[in-house]
């Protein structure tokens, strides 16, 4: 009788401790967040563009994207060389910096957005993507002032710099990432390749356009 009481005994105590068991094992795998694989999911595009990573599938048909606040890095004042006399800092005032940002807006739209049926929106709230873009070691060859002929400056571009961009969805995942080294109006391609031509804000404003038309026209590619 003692005996099949400890026998009793001792298959209890290793059903509780079998249990104790598979709840270790299986707590790590409740724990893991459902989304954790997300960033991974970001693959590699072919295209024009030096870099472009996104999910597979894309769909953004009829998608409605706000567009961020433009950030940007100036390259540093020590790369830019002598600065041409009687000109201010090369960097982009208010106004020209709100240009930019609609520039970049309308050139996103018709070129990528525009052929999957989506549209901009003003408000972030009501937008199911948001797009972050950014100008990095943006430089100019002279500031976007008006120029006189004592004061010329002649350039191969119009401006350098590297355009990258961030789509994300409305929870905040990253679904859309982009990265280009640009020469904004290189070479002016009318005058052939190795010409200059005398910097200008109209010259600027064409070639931002232009590139930036270009530029999201190859993601439009690489994700189609």
């Amino acid at each position: 009788m003692f005996r099949v009481r400890l026998l009793l005994c001792c298959v209890s105590i290793l059903v509780s401790l079998g249990g104790c068991s598979s709840q270790r094992s299986g707590g790590p795998a409740a724990a893991v967040p459902a989304d954790s694989g997300r960033a991974a999911a970001l693959q590699p595009r072919a295209g024009g563009l030096d870099q472009v990573n996104a999910v597979s599938p894309l769909d953004l048909s009829g998608a409605t994207v706000y567009v961020a606040p433009l950030e940007i890095d100036y390259r540093s004042s020590a790369s830019q060389g002598k600065q041409p006399l009687g000109f201010s800092n090369r960097t982009l005032d208010a106004d020209a910096r709100a240009r930019l940002q609609e520039t970049m807006a309308q050139a996103f739209a018709e070129r990528f957005l525009s052929a999957r049926g989506g549209r901009l929106v003003s408000d972030a709230r009501a937008a199911d993507y948001t797009l972050h873009l950014r100008l990095e070691k943006f430089y100019l060859p002279a500031p976007l002032e008006q120029t006189t002929h004592l004061r010329e400056v002649f350039s191969e571009s119009s401006a350098y710099g590297t355009l990258s961009g961030t789509l994300s969805d409305a929870r905040g995942s990253v679904v859309l990432q982009f990265r280009d080294r640009r020469e904004f109006g290189e070479d002016f391609p009318s005058l052939g390749p190795g010409r200059l031509q005398r910097f200008s804000p109209p010259s600027f404003w064409a070639d931002m356009r232009m590139d930036l038309r270009r530029a999201f026209g190859s993601l439009h590619k690489s994700v189609h």
